[in-house]
């Protein structure tokens, strides 16, 4: 089943209320691309991801087990397949533009991917949940909501974001930025942070790569609550959001921490 995100935030809400553990994680492209690069040796794919995402070659096989374990804990996870049934607008470069062919046919192998990274886990949800989280709409909450009168904690490479969250509380929880290493630099520190003060917070947001997959994981382990919400993080800061999605979604001018879904956007509401 494809759970809508108001599911998943109602559930968070529970979860918060009751202090019961929770991850949502997400894997999008790249982490379909991780999948495939390991289980069909596709080393050009894995030399890539491990200079962009600061993974050690030897390390992994490793990532991948703990992908597949904490996937399967997981109460969402996301899946592409919204992207081809015709229930949410197609996954493009941008308007006009089609992704390759060679990462459109890795997604539509996400079932066989799935299957064979052992993530026994079918509560999907859409893999631009993180943006359809801050999305304003009627009568209905969104993140920025659960956000209110809590205390957060955010894993992310953009420190700066605490300023634009100045209405909130929020403790910045800093990795290094892509191409920096962060396995080295950062992952052991944040896992450390996780083990001694996951319950320490209403519920966490993560935006931390291929690593942060294992955050999320491992916040629910510790009995914590964690979201991953990506590039929602360089949103807030006031950038652009992705090109692709730019005929579905805007920015709110009454709040410019939420976005807005364009007319084209309102022709998938019912579905997000």
């Amino acid at each position: 089943m494809i759970y809508q995100v108001d599911d998943i935030l109602e559930k968070l809400e529970n979860c918060i209320k009751n202090k019961i553990p929770f991850s949502h994680i997400r894997f999008g492209d790249g982490g379909i691309k991780f999948l495939d690069a390991i289980l069909h040796a596709n080393f050009e794919q894995m030399r890539i991801i491990i200079s962009k995402e600061g993974l050690p070659a030897a390390k992994l096989v490793e990532i991948f087990e703990l992908w597949g374990y904490y996937s399967r804990r997981a109460d969402f996870i996301d899946t592409p397949e919204v992207y081809f049934n015709d229930t949410f607008w197609p996954r493009v470069k941008k308007k006009g533009k089609p992704i390759n062919k060679e990462t459109k046919a890795k997604m539509l192998d996400w079932k066989n991917l799935y299957f064979d990274s052992e993530f026994d886990n079918e509560s999907y949800c859409n893999p631009e949940s993180n943006y359809l989280m801050v999305i304003r709409r009627s009568n209905v909450k969104n993140i920025l909501d659960l956000m209110k009168n809590k205390r957060i904690a955010l894993i992310t490479a953009k420190p700066k974001v605490k300023k634009d969250l100045s209405d909130y509380s929020v403790d910045i929880i800093e990795i290094v930025a892509h191409y920096q290493n962060q396995y080295k630099n950062s992952f052991h520190e944040v896992m450390d942070i996780i083990k001694h003060q996951s319950k320490n917070y209403d519920f966490w947001l993560v935006a931390a790569g291929e690593l942060g997959r294992i955050y999320t994981g491992e916040i629910k382990e510790r009995g914590g609550r964690a979201v991953d919400i990506g590039f929602v993080v360089e949103f807030w800061m006031g950038e652009s959001i992705h090109p692709r999605i730019l005929p579905y979604l805007k920015r709110s001018d009454k709040n410019k921490l939420e976005l807005l879904l364009t007319k084209e956007g309102r022709k998938y509401e019912r579905w997000i």
